[in-house]
């Protein structure tokens, strides 16, 4: 920091001739002169100091009999006199600061933290349909308004901050990764109704809250059965229903049902084989404009690797420049057949992914009937997978009026 403050101020480098040196350096400090690099040579003493301790030395060069030799002068009050006739120069340096000026006004970075569950690829696509891209002014960013879309949009997230900071716009996010989601609606349904089973099955397990079960364990059901009852039957003393109670059923039910799988590939596949020799080269990227500096990259058949950095002015103040390099990956393709064995384990791969999505999605696989078979060019897979997962639906109850013993209509 001293040495910046000491360049803007200006600063000398002398060379003190005298007979009483001692003397002279004690007054300049018994004066509050500033003397760094004090270095002796066979004329006398090199030493440096600021622009306005230079002009306090005379008296002090009267006391001691010294001469006093410049030797060098640096720091921007020498440059600007030097460059006092270069217009061009200053109006460069003007242009520039109004460039600066004029580019920190924009939104040139959107940085996404604290998401895991959603992607931030999707969350820029979606302030792009809000109009929040990049280069956009940051007059036209609104920060409570961005944080509210976003949680309305993604309901597993929690909590939003979104903040401008330089030339970045900072969104902080907190998301339920257990998988629970809040209920925003305003009330939730309390109107009666019955749980009937989704598809045909076996009840494994029921675990009833409200209502009345109709199933028992082992029991078998078709789609559509009620399985627990939302009406609830009063009786008086001699056991006859004097009226019925209608209450919203709710209850676990796991049913055990067979969910048939079916998948097929072709043995023949392509291969690609990527080269040993690459080619990298660098690029500049303004705005949305790149500019490949290591000619075209046209290369036929190939990939490309980039690996591209933002210029940032300062922590906060990204400039809509990017530069990198692109390595360009040649390969070649051919046809291959897979043999039985890797076309079996091929299949068991996808048979298990599939599996794995299931358990994700909270479904138990108790038993697997699926076969693998090769049938001339292709590898099928199929069968059945006997699944447990609650698989009910709610429905209304239907309302029956009684009327009771002795009250009967004329």
């Amino acid at each position: 920091m001293n040495r910046w403050m000491r360049f803007l101020r200006g600063y000398v480098t002398l060379l003190l001739i005298g007979k009483e040196p001692e003397r002279f350096l004690n007054l300049c400090s018994a004066n509050g002169i500033v003397i760094w690099e004090l270095l002796h040579r066979d004329e006398g003493y090199q030493m440096k100091m600021s622009v306005g301790d230079y002009f306090r030395l005379q008296p002090l060069c009267r006391k001691t009999r010294s001469r006093i030799r410049i030797l060098q002068k640096r720091g921007m009050p020498f440059f600007f006199q030097k460059s006092r006739k270069r217009k061009a120069f200053f109006l460069g340096v003007l242009l520039f600061v109004g460039l600066l000026y004029l580019l920190s006004c924009f939104i040139w970075n959107i940085h996404v933290d604290g998401n895991y569950a959603n992607s931030t690829y999707s969350i820029l696509e979606f302030l792009e349909t809000r109009g929040i891209r990049h280069g956009i002014p940051k007059s036209r960013v609104d920060c409570a308004e961005i944080a509210a879309a976003i949680r309305e949009e993604f309901s597993n997230v929690t909590w939003v901050s979104a903040k401008m900071e330089g030339t970045r716009l900072i969104l902080e996010l907190k998301e339920n990764v257990d998988g629970y989601r809040a209920d925003e609606s305003p009330a939730e349904d309390q109107s009666p109704c019955d749980l009937v089973a989704a598809e045909d099955g076996v009840i494994v397990s029921i675990f009833t809250r409200t209502g009345v079960p109709q199933v028992r364990t082992g029991d078998s059901c078709k789609k559509g059965d009620i399985l627990v009852s939302g009406k609830i039957p009063v009786n008086d003393d001699s056991g006859e229903t004097i009226r019925n109670e209608y209450v919203r059923s709710d209850a676990d039910i796991i049913i055990e049902s067979s969910q048939y799988y079916y998948d097929e590939f072709s043995l023949k596949h392509t291969v690609r084989t990527y080269e040993e020799k690459t080619r990298t080269a660098p690029f500049l990227q303004l705005f949305n404009y790149r500019l490949n500096l290591g000619g075209s990259m046209e290369d036929g058949s190939c990939d490309y690797l980039v690996k591209e950095h933002e210029v940032y002015l300062t922590e906060n103040f990204v400039l809509p420049i990017l530069y990198g390099t692109v390595e360009v990956l040649p390969y070649s393709e051919t046809q291959a057949t897979y043999t039985e064995e890797e076309a079996r384990a091929l299949a068991q791969q996808r048979l298990e992914q599939f599996c794995g999505q299931l358990e994700k999605s909270g479904v138990e696989i108790s038993e697997n009937n699926v076969t693998i078979e090769l049938s001339g060019s292709k590898c099928i897979t199929k069968g059945t997978l006997s699944v447990r997962k609650q698989a009910v639906d709610k429905t209304p109850c239907t309302i029956e009026e009684l009327i009771p013993p002795g009250k009967e209509e004329s």
